[in-house]
């Protein structure tokens, strides 16, 4: 039983090993120094620690816009990969394939869903940012003055777009949530009822979301078009949306 149940105790044990402080491993795997250095112009300095960080900063000359991806640290080589290879190699004896070609196929299969991520992280990044320069600010300020109490009406569709086009209610809520707690501020309402409308969005959006959508058709094998999964589940999506809209407006209004 304790075999065969490996690769779960084997993921949650490496998450508590890496995640906790006081074990010490945190420490080494997001360590920025030392690392080697190379200047790109005005593109940036990408950096590269021995804890294996990657970091681009000043990007475009700007001292406050940077990047770091911690290889180590993130969920991906550590536990996921790791403990793969350590089941494959337990039970060896039981494979139905070469490890190679195994590899080989998640390959094939992360190709689409990671080419539609690498666009939402892009966004994100952008739509992060604070001060009145932030792209987040700015949109905020623009629609919350053009539609005014209006923007209730939106809200949630936004939260739902920003599903639909990132993958998850996480990014969905840190690429729209500044530009909704800048039009509850604006039109003088909740900005917690206004968060929590984005919030419910962004959860329905994940019925339409097409990373969701391409990777659960890939790990099934289902070779259909993602169009015709989306017309079947917009519909329920959209209820939503809209029941927590009237919802907000009843509050709003206090009928």
């Amino acid at each position: 039983l304790i075999g065969r149940t490996f690769p779960l105790w084997g993921t949650v044990l490496l998450l508590i090993l890496t995640r906790v402080e006081q074990i010490g491993l945190k420490g080494l795997l997001i360590k920025r120094s030392p690392y080697f250095e190379i200047a790109f112009g005005t593109y940036g300095k990408f950096r590269l620690s021995a804890s294996l960080v990657f970091q681009l900063i000043d990007i475009l000359t700007h001292p406050d816009l940077s990047w770091k991806y911690e290889l180590l640290y993130v969920p991906f080589i550590i536990p996921f990969v790791l403990v793969s290879i350590i089941t494959m190699i337990i039970y060896r004896s039981d494979l139905q394939a070469r490890p190679k070609e195994i590899f080989g196929t998640c390959l094939v299969r992360l190709k689409k869903p990671a080419i539609a991520l690498l666009g939402a992280l892009a966004l994100v990044q952008l739509m992060i940012k604070e001060g009145p320069a932030a792209p987040a600010d700015i949109i905020g300020t623009v629609l919350s003055q053009a539609l005014k109490e209006g923007w209730i009406a939106f809200a949630a569709i936004v939260g739902t777009l920003g599903s639909f086009f990132s993958g998850s209610t996480t990014i969905s809520n840190l690429t729209f949530g500044g530009i909704q707690e800048i039009a509850a501020k604006s039109i003088g309402t909740s900005v917690s009822s206004m968060l929590a409308l984005q919030a419910t969005g962004a959860s329905a959006g994940n019925g339409v979301c097409l990373n969701n959508i391409i990777s659960a058709c890939t790990v099934v094998g289902l070779d259909i078009s993602e169009g015709k999964i989306i017309r079947k589940t917009f519909k329920p999506v959209l209820a939503i949306d809209i029941l927590a809209t009237v919802i907000m407006l009843a509050f709003f209004f206090r009928f």
